[in-house]
């Protein structure tokens, strides 16, 4: 019966039901006497028909059928609406579940992505100092000890100088795989920033960080590395500094363990350094402290100028856009370069607030040019993009000043965007929505080619070392002008950098580039006013 249909059975059940009413009359009739029961069964039956009523309870099978059969039929139409409805509602659930699971993973690999660095997949400078931070106030509850390694690698410019970007990236990369094949599970190894690696070592005393110091050399020293065809020996400097043997403050002691990394990157590379108060380190140390009191000072006072220099439109010769340029001006009126601060500026926590500074004062800029369509481009450093409130910064900024769309352009370096992928396509994101445009700068080189599509975009500034050379250098003229055609595809423009030459202006026209900047075109300047008058004469 169990493949029957609903409607099949209610006719069975209605019809053999309707058969009890005719057996049941001919039964009553006999006993109550008004047949006789002595007759056999054909008898009984023609003797009960002599009932008139009786033919008409005989039609009860039929209508009792019928009539179940009806049943039967709206009982097959509710359980194909029931199994219809529970496919639909398991097809939906299973689909809400897919969903669910592709959010997961997609909310994971952001998290992943935000805390790691793309390159290499370890942890990034901003998780590193997170974990240092737990790891310190648990040390310094139960009295713990522990190990400060920072390795900077003594050939890598030679690397990517000879081989390029590529290979570089292949370097890092195997450096990155033999220092988490060499470390222990519970020890935390992070890429501190371009060829630097920085390693947090709990529950470790000075032999033992001695010991895997020495470990550590050895590894390099006896590592061949296959880099683009080309066999190459790696070599490191490893500064080291104790916890709280040499100090309990963890912002000293990363300032300890660089200063033991630069003493042994001076005294040849290749080797360790424990950190030893030794005159040279103390220079060190000292020296970050100064501008660590430089940088503060500079802030409060109001001592960091910016200087700009123009972008020339290579369709129409005219300078819609300036890049600007970060000063400090010291009490004696030196005008100091970022590349001497913003190092000890990142050591001791004062690149973001200096960063909200530019922001701040690149905007006033705009604002005085309000009646004019200039736009300005400003670089923020790898702690602006580490920090949750940069875009609601650079958003109450743009509001307060009421700045019109496509005025503000935000520069991040291939290589800080490679190593934070996923807040600076969240950033350029939140950036688009408000008008503000995101440039790739010292483009041209390792993967962020192929991640171009994944970062909203607007503006690349072509890697200098594809444009100094770019007259005499063939292979430099077909990548720009590949690496100009790809990102026009995309609807993003293109700028070349450190033009020096005049003569290359042409040049950048036939390869199609959009912008040129550098001295051929002009140099930095604190007023733009002056240079527009200077232009215009």
């Amino acid at each position: 019966m169990a493949h029957l249909t609903e409607t099949t059975k209610y006719t069975i059940y209605g019809a053999l039901f309707g058969l009890c009413f005719p057996i049941g009359s001919v039964a009553f009739l006999c006993l109550i006497n008004e047949i006789s029961c002595a007759a056999d069964w054909l008898g009984l039956i023609a003797a009960a028909h002599q009932n008139p009523l009786l033919w008409v309870i005989d039609s009860a099978p039929l209508f009792l059928g019928l009539f179940a059969r009806l049943a039967g039929m709206r009982q097959d139409r509710i359980l194909r609406f029931s199994a219809s409805l529970e496919q639909q509602v398991a097809e939906k659930t299973e689909s809400l579940r897919l969903a669910l699971d592709e959010s997961k993973k997609a909310n994971e690999m952001i998290a992943h992505m935000a805390e790691h660095d793309a390159l290499t997949g370890l942890l990034n400078r901003r998780s590193y100092q997170k974990e240092l931070e737990k790891w310190g106030l648990y040390a310094l509850r139960y009295q713990r000890s522990a190990a400060l390694i920072f390795i900077d690698l003594d050939k890598f410019k030679f690397v990517n100088d000879t081989y390029g970007h590529h290979a570089g990236d292949q370097y890092l990369s195997a450096v990155s795989e033999m220092l988490r094949g060499a470390l222990r599970s519970t020890d935390t190894v992070a890429r501190w920033g371009g060829d630097e690696f920085a390693i947090l070592m709990p529950e470790t005393q000075k032999n033992a960080a001695i010991e895997v110091a020495n470990k550590l050399l050895r590894l390099f020293n006896e590592a061949k590395f296959n880099i683009v065809g080309h066999e190459l020996s790696p070599s490191a400097s490893i500064g080291m500094a104790l916890f709280p043997d040499h100090d309990s403050d963890l912002g000293a002691l990363i300032v300890y363990a660089d200063a033991a990394m630069y003493q042994a990157k001076s005294d040849g590379g290749n080797c360790w350094r424990l950190y030893s108060s030794s005159p040279q380190e103390m220079q060190c140390v000292q020296e970050h402290i100064q501008w660590e009191g430089r940088l503060r000072r500079a802030l409060e006072n109001d001592q960091f100028l910016l200087f700009y220099q123009p972008l020339l439109c290579l369709a129409d010769n005219t300078t819609p856009g300036y890049e600007a340029l970060l000063r400090m001006e010291d009490r004696d009126g030196q005008i100091i370069s970022p590349g001497l601060f913003m190092e000890s500026a990142g050591r001791f926590g004062l690149a973001l607030p200096i960063d909200y500074m530019v922001i701040r004062k690149a905007v006033r800029k705009l604002q005085s040019f309000d009646d004019q369509d200039l736009w300005i481009s400003l670089n923020l450093s790898r702690a602006s993009l580490e920090d949750e409130k940069l875009f609601d910064h650079i958003q109450e900024m743009v509001g307060e000043s009421a700045l019109r769309p496509g005025r503000l352009h935000i520069e991040i370096t291939a290589a800080a965007a490679m190593e934070r992928i996923g807040q600076v396509r969240k950033l350029g994101m939140n950036l688009k929505t408000m008008g503000c445009r995101l440039v790739l700068d010292d483009f041209g080189h390792g993967p962020a080619y192929q991640y171009l599509q994944q970062i909203p975009v607007d503006m690349v500034k072509i890697d200098a070392s594809l444009i100094r050379d770019l007259r005499t250098h063939k292979t430099n003229q077909t990548l720009v002008k590949d690496l100009t055609s790809v990102a026009h595809d995309l609807g993003i423009q293109v700028v070349a950098k450190f033009v020096e030459d005049v003569s290359l202006i042409d040049l950048l026209r036939e390869l199609h580039v959009d912008y040129a900047q550098g001295f051929a075109i002009g140099r930095p300047m604190e007023s733009i006013e002056l240079m527009r008058s200077i232009g215009s004469a």
